[in-house]
């Protein structure tokens, strides 16, 4: 085909065949990467066809030229892949002629909505749109920021919008290397000229942002800024050398008088002072209706289970969706169900392991704390612990100030690399019938209470907010983590003294902890699970029977909140029968406390119950206690067996229709919110006269031999004087509060050496050994190097 082809066969001038040629690659790229040509490759497009080289483009523009011989390869890689056939700077003319001779007689239009609704490349966005329509229409937003995780869909969803608005667009590249970011001031250049047509430009950069304001006064256009996050520091501002960004948008784009509507995508929030009028929009995943759609139009099964798990693997992702296509229809038929048998254990693939290689890479080269935080965050087993909570970052970044965490956090944050989730809420009706209360605390990172509403009462069940990664993220953090100089043993070392150090300089929690380890050394012999569960089991105490945590956490939450967490890290240190001997040993020292007159515990005991209350319920922990599973010292257990031995026999059976008259006749128990019992005089006014004989009969048992029972039990529970219990568990709220870190930080722990078989045998055991021991014994234990 001659050179002047396209003058010939459109009988058009040098210019109009330029255009015609500019708007053939826009439809050829568009069809096969739904996105139009970058304004450096209309540049070099331009150029070439009007014979300059690369030094000259790099010269008329203010490039360099080794940036325009680097952009031009590019260009003609990507013409090659949509025309189908070579393509080089010698002949992209010829092959631009032929791909449009083939498709179409007429330069193809850019398609209209109602076109773009079957564009197979863009699904399950209408929400987005609509959310966009009412940002610019309702709230009168002039910019709109749109955040996400790589491959999310933010570029495709602003493309989309701008189409169905029907809004020709400006479009500013930022691109993808720190090194060659755009410049703004030649961006406005090439608008003023190449689009508006304007033939004197100002030379002052003020002057340019005054030519720009003033045509988007008179002509309402779209813009689109895409991946700013290239531009900015850890903190999300504008790099420095990039603040002319900053001038773009706070003095033209969010002008209230242009009428322009501009779209930034970003991976990371924007974080700038003057820039807080731009509107933002945090896009999710696709749902996993969308999922189904877009594999339907390629004749993928989406009949399977396996659509369900793979769309949650990947958290939605649009790019994962677009990869996963095509290698479950070329090397599998179609056939969903037998990809995700093969694959389930390797999700990065292709261009997705790429594109998440490139977030990580950016953040090591910007913030190499934030880097370091987000590889140590992959030690965490996610399927155990929905969110992490902020103790359990910070325990992560033991080699950085309390003011340097707070910032590589946020900075973690900001760049959409890691998720964060409000609390969540359930309500669990009738839950004395519901088997899920029975078994709660195993439902990791669940917590159980109570609301009053209009004086009825309410179970429900939450999950504290918190940080978690994506299993991708997670996977490339995890290689990365393993790949790096730091080894399994020593982070999980690190994080241990971390741990050991929240408490280190604080005696009341070290006295606490001694007479933990203590009580475990004198009542337990050597049990056939791990001694660190006993003293999780008085940790666990100290955090439920103080009932503050309920508090802090929701003033409208009793104690039972408490109750279930507290249980979460035993059942994490043993999943067998540690439950059962929590609960034992829980019961009685529960409402045996509450006895001692010098207990700081004494306070729960109300007026309306007598110590036969409470003792009528520590039978139960007694029952429980002599469970053959648990391997008590022989001692204890003959002595705990002759103190049930000396009540009457009615016990039992009056213990267990207290327990059914409460769920029966809630409206009788007790108005301590910590203390849900029935008092034995509101129950013998309640119930048959068998009852009211059998109540009868303990009371006269209770009168003669009660206080003397109470001591003798008192005595067998401890070797160690009440009193120093006592004094020990008198916690401040601060220390209430870095209690409660400790523990769930410890929580964290354990999951971490349950499920990594990475760590040595040696560490292991070594963290094991010294979990929620004091500072003397850990030092006792450490191996000197």
């Amino acid at each position: 085909m001659p050179k002047n082809q396209f003058y010939t066969h459109c009988l058009m001038n040098a210019e109009e065949a330029l255009e015609v040629a500019l708007k053939v690659a826009n439809q050829a790229i568009f069809s096969k990467k739904g996105r139009k040509l970058a304004d450096i490759e209309v540049l070099i497009l331009r150029g070439s066809w009007q014979g300059q080289n690369y030094d000259d483009i790099a010269e008329t523009h203010d490039y360099t030229s080794q940036h325009i011989k680097n952009e031009g390869s590019e260009l003609w890689k990507l013409l090659s892949e949509v025309l189908g056939e070579k393509v080089r700077k010698t002949n992209f003319r010829t092959a631009l002629e032929r791909w449009r001779s083939q498709h179409s007689a007429e330069v193809p239009q850019p398609p209209q909505p109602d076109e773009g609704k079957k564009n197979a490349d863009f699904v399950g966005r209408e929400e987005a749109i609509a959310h966009l329509n009412t940002l610019v229409g309702s709230q009168n937003a002039k910019t709109i920021g749109i955040y996400g995780k790589g491959g999310v869909g933010k570029t495709t969803l602003a493309h989309q919008y701008f189409k169905t608005q029907r809004l020709e667009y400006l479009e500013l590249q930022v691109g993808m290397d720190a090194q060659c970011i755009t410049s703004v001031e030649r961006w406005i250049k090439f608008q003023l000229r190449e689009y508006f047509k304007v033939e004197k430009l100002e030379d002052n950069f003020d002057m340019l942002l005054e030519q720009l304001r003033c045509k988007l006064q008179n002509q309402k256009i779209g813009v689109l800024i895409d991946n700013i996050e290239t531009a900015l520091d850890e903190n999300g501002k504008l790099n420095k050398p990039h603040r002319d960004y900053v001038e773009l948008l706070s003095r033209v784009l969010i002008h209230p008088t242009v009428k322009s509507i501009t779209l930034i995508t970003s991976r990371a929030r924007l974080n700038e002072a003057k820039l807080t009028l731009i509107k933002p929009y945090p896009l999710p995943g696709l749902d996993e209706e969308a999922w189904q759609e877009f594999f339907s139009r390629f004749e993928i099964n989406t009949h399977s289970s396996a659509l369900s798990s793979i769309h949650k693997a990947y958290g939605g992702n649009a790019l994962a969706m677009k990869v996963l296509h095509n290698l479950i229809q070329s090397d599998y038929d179609g056939d969903l169900e037998a990809y995700w048998q093969d694959n389930q254990e390797f999700l990065l693939k292709g261009e997705i392991k790429d594109l998440i290689a490139s977030q990580f890479d950016r953040l090591l080269e910007f913030d190499i704390k934030a880097y370091k935080l987000l590889c140590r965050l992959g030690l965490y087993p996610y399927q155990n612990i929905p969110q992490i909570p902020y103790i359990g970052l910070s325990c992560l970044l033991w080699d950085l100030s309390k003011e340097e965490q707070r910032q590589a956090i946020e900075s973690l944050q900001r760049s959409c690399l890691v998720e964060y989730k409000k609390e969540k809420r359930e309500d669990i009706p009738k839950f004395w019938e519901n088997e899920l209360f029975l078994h709660f605390p195993k439902k990791q990172g669940w917590m159980l209470g109570f609301e009053n509403l209009q004086s009825q009462g309410k179970l429900v069940a939450f999950q504290p907010a918190g940080y978690w990664l994506h299993p991708m993220i997670q996977a490339e953090a995890i290689a990365r983590l393993k790949s790096s100089e730091e080894s399994i043993d020593k982070i999980m070392t690190l994080i241990k003294q971390q741990i050991d150090v929240m408490v280190a300089d604080d005696k009341k929690l070290q006295n606490f902890l001694t007479g933990v380890y203590q009580k475990q050394q004198a009542l337990f012999s050597k049990l056939p699970y791990k001694s660190a569960l006993i003293r999780a089991l008085y940790l666990a105490l100290a955090l439920k029977i103080s009932w503050y945590l309920s508090v802090e956490i929701d003033n409208k939450i009793s104690e039972a909140a408490a109750d279930a967490h507290s249980m979460d890290i035993i059942l994490a240190i043993d999943y067998e029968i540690t439950f059962d001997l929590a609960s034992a040993l829980g019961y009685i020292l529960n409402f045996l406390l509450p006895l001692d007159p010098t207990s700081p515990f004494s306070e729960l005991k109300t007026t309306e119950l007598d110590n036969i209350d409470f003792a009528l319920e520590i039978v139960s922990g007694i029952d429980r206690s002599l469970d053959p599973k648990l391997d008590i010292k022989p001692e204890l257990r003959r002595s705990l067996q002759d103190i049930k031995n000396q009540l009457p026999d009615e016990v039992d059976f009056i213990w267990m229709v207290r327990q059914l008259i409460s769920i029966d006749k809630p409206e009788l128990i007790t108005s301590e919110p910590n203390l849900k019992l029935v008092s034995l005089k509101k129950l013998k006014k309640h119930h048959l006269p068998k009852v009211r004989e059998g109540i009868e009969k303990l009371e006269t048992w209770f009168q003669a031999k009660g206080e003397a029972w109470l001591q003798q039990l008192s005595d067998v529970m401890s070797s160690i004087p009440r009193k120093n219990i006592s004094d020990s568990w008198q916690f401040s709220p601060q220390q209430k509060q870095k209690l409660r870190q400790y523990y769930d930080a410890n929580r964290l722990l354990v999951d971490c050496l349950n499920s990594s078989g990475d760590v040595s045998d040696k560490t292991r055991s070594h963290i094991e050994d010294t979990l929620l021991l004091p500072i003397a014994e850990i030092e006792k234990r450490t191996p000197r190097d």
